[in-house]
């Protein structure tokens, strides 16, 4: 048996990561609709350096957090600090008040798909990722974030075409690269 926990073991620290990260980012009008998305999942796809691989999705990420409104950024970061403190509770309300004062914004969505994996409701954060993928179907860390919900709910089928879907929009993450590996093993599956 792949002894999945191992991977999902620091799922807590490396939500804090993103969030310290890329949670800070400037306040210049962009989301998912941004143009230079387009060019940047170009760039990412051909870019052979480790170095220019953490630049762009550094880039991507930044225009995803970015709202255009300095309310909306108060409150992703509110949401944010109260997830990474433990205060999923606060969380909860933060984010669906994001979601509710703009649905349209993916972010705000896939961050409470974060919030709702951290808590063990795997079909609530399929639901929410479910609606960050109808506004950005690139968001490689929500398809990464559905692969790992479909492995808590041992959907490992669906697991796979979550983390190769991951692949094809950024195949420079070596831990859903693993993924793929190793359930491509499991299910005797061959590399496509």
């Amino acid at each position: 048996m792949v002894p999945w926990s191992r991977c999902l073991r620091c799922l807590p620290a490396l939500v804090l990561a993103l969030l310290l990260a890329f949670g800070t980012a400037g306040t210049a009008l962009a989301d998912q609709n941004d143009p230079a998305l387009d060019s940047l999942f170009r760039d990412l796809k051909a870019a052979q350096s480790p170095q220019l691989v953490r630049q762009i999705e550094s880039r991507i990420w930044g225009l995803w957090f970015e709202t255009g409104s300095e309310k909306m950024d108060r409150m992703l970061q509110a949401g944010d600090i109260a997830l990474s403190t433990g205060q999923y509770n606060r969380s909860y309300a933060i984010l669906n008040g994001v979601i509710e004062l703009r649905p349209d914004l993916s972010e705000g969505w896939n961050r409470r798909a974060t919030l709702r994996y951290v808590m063990g409701d795997y079909e609530g954060s399929i639901a929410d990722i479910a609606e960050t993928l109808k506004r950005e179907p690139r968001h490689f860390g929500a398809l990464s974030g559905l692969g790992l919900c479909h492995l808590k709910l041992g959907n490992e089928e669906e697991a796979l075409v979550a983390f190769e879907r991951a692949l094809v929009h950024n195949p420079h993450m070596s831990g859903v690269k693993r993924n793929v590996e190793r359930l491509r093993i499991l299910l005797n599956r061959q590399a496509i």
